[in-house]
């Protein structure tokens, strides 16, 4: 089977942000950072310093920042993995807005330790979830986002310490109501008026550049990447018109050998008749056989619709032929069933032992760096079908290939050209994960002669005991 990448990802963001809900449902019990607002409480009063009133602020505004961004992030990313799991793009938008506030509410109900207060700084965070989303829907990574909504729920927190806002709603929690009443009864509220909105103004500003820093950044690196995909495709255009030519050049001077050929097997075919030596006539027969099994290679060549009737050994030992040469065939495994040497398919030889070269080399290169490497190359023989099956303990499929590239991003002759042999022969083809080696289960699926055609593909890995 395929490893479904895109559903261990949704699973993975999900995950995370119940990871971070559960971290802000735990913050609500740990209370030492309100005993050091308290402490420097304490000592604004009794110094009657401003000083000691604004560190207080800032660290009530930064502990509130923390937990809030705890519960957004946690809705948000719960919410985007959902929606990517099941295909509803509207449950990433409306989720956190109403997820949100039923935490707020639900805290209050349950009379949590350290109690928020759900004020207009909340709704103008819930506010700023939505511009963000907007804002960076350009931006991919999950920490460029991070950073923005921090920056944006840090500015609007600084608005709960500002005395003057809280006849309009702004403030009602028990910590920042004692706060702004020790600013008012000790002459301090003005200095932390200023001091607020100082802070609320510079950080949403920074905020506001911050964003549009990841948007421009997100959109110079996609186009960078796009540039890439075209040079790629180009490149991939250019290698097209090499081998289309090169492929030209082969049948020109292969269909140029059907000459001297024809000459052979006519020439060989009156000497039969014409010699006595039965030690002669046997010489002559291998290269009569010879020239005939040469002629249908070059047929096969120059038309992959021309198919004979072939055993499974035989293109099994002939594909082994053609990787020979190779210092890492040595140490494939082979595996032939019993009925190999009798089961018979209609296939073209040369066209069907390219596609599984291919797919021995593709396992060659899965398991370089491997101590161990293992490849398997094996054949199953049931009544109506064989299954030549090639596995090894290399890392296996991490994607599923691009239907016009190899897989490994190549523009060679890769699994969608074994894809389109298998569909050729009226097979199919399958992709997976050995259950014995850990790396790739490739298994071409073909009909025996007289049998019904198999047709099309199918993800689902055979096992055929």
């Amino acid at each position: 089977m395929y490893r479904d990448g895109n559903k261990t990802l949704h699973w993975r963001q999900m995950g995370r942000g119940c990871f971070l809900l559960i971290a802000w449902f735990l913050s609500r019990f740990y209370e030492r950072p309100i005993y050091t607002v308290f402490q420097y409480l304490l000592l604004a009063v009794e110094h009657n310093d401003s000083g000691y009133l604004m560190a207080a602020s800032a660290i009530l505004v930064l502990v509130n920042t923390i937990k809030a961004l705890l519960l957004y992030e946690g809705w948000l990313f719960f919410a985007d993995g959902l929606a990517n799991y099941l295909n509803k793009p509207l449950i990433k938008r409306l989720l956190p807005l109403f997820a949100i506030p039923a935490c707020y509410q639900m805290v209050a109900i349950f009379d949590f330790p350290g109690i928020p207060h759900f004020g207009m700084p909340a709704v103008l965070s819930i506010a700023s979830v939505m511009l963000i989303q907007y804002f960076t829907r350009d931006v991919s990574r999950w920490s460029n986002k991070a950073m923005a909504l921090g920056l944006m729920l840090f500015s609007f927190q600084w608005l709960d310490v500002v005395p003057a806002l809280t006849s309009y709603g702004f403030g009602w929690g028990e910590l920042s109501a004692v706060l702004k009443n020790i600013a008012v009864i000790s002459g301090k509220a003005r200095v932390l008026n200023v001091m607020a909105m100082v802070s609320f103004g510079g950080v949403f500003a920074g905020a506001l550049v911050t964003i549009e820093l990841f948007v421009n950044y997100e959109k110079r690196l996609a186009q960078l990447q796009r540039l890439r995909r075209q040079e790629r495709e180009l490149s991939a255009l250019r290698e097209e018109q090499l081998r289309n030519r090169s492929v030209i050049e082969i049948q020109q001077l292969v269909h140029d050998l059907k000459r001297p050929l024809t000459v052979i097997i006519g020439l060989t075919d009156v000497l039969s008749h014409s010699l006595g030596n039965p030690a002669e006539k046997a010489h002559l027969k291998e290269i009569q056989d010879a020239s005939v099994n040469m002629n249908k290679m070059v047929s096969e060549i120059l038309n992959p619709h021309v198919h004979h009737r072939i055993s499974v050994e035989h293109v099994v030992n002939y594909t082994l032929s053609q990787i020979r040469p190779f210092p890492w065939s040595s140490g494939i495994q082979v595996s032939l069933h019993d009925a190999s040497s009798t089961s018979f398919i209609e296939a073209n030889l040369i066209l069907l032992s390219r596609a599984i070269v291919n797919i021995l080399d593709n396992a060659h290169r899965a398991t370089v760096g491997n101590s161990s490497p293992i490849i398997r190359f094996q054949t199953e023989v049931t009544k109506d079908h064989v299954l030549i099956i090639v596995e090894d303990n290399g890392y296996g499929f991490e994607k599923e290939p691009l239907p016009h590239r190899s897989a490994w991003g190549s523009t060679g002759l890769g699994l969608p050209f074994v894809r389109s042999v298998a569909k050729e022969h009226n097979g199919k083809l399958y992709l997976g994960t050995s259950d014995e080696l850990g790396g790739a289960y490739i298994a071409l699926l073909l009909p025996l002669c007289n049998t019904e055609e198999v047709g099309g593909e199918d993800n689902t890995v055979p096992r055929i005991n």
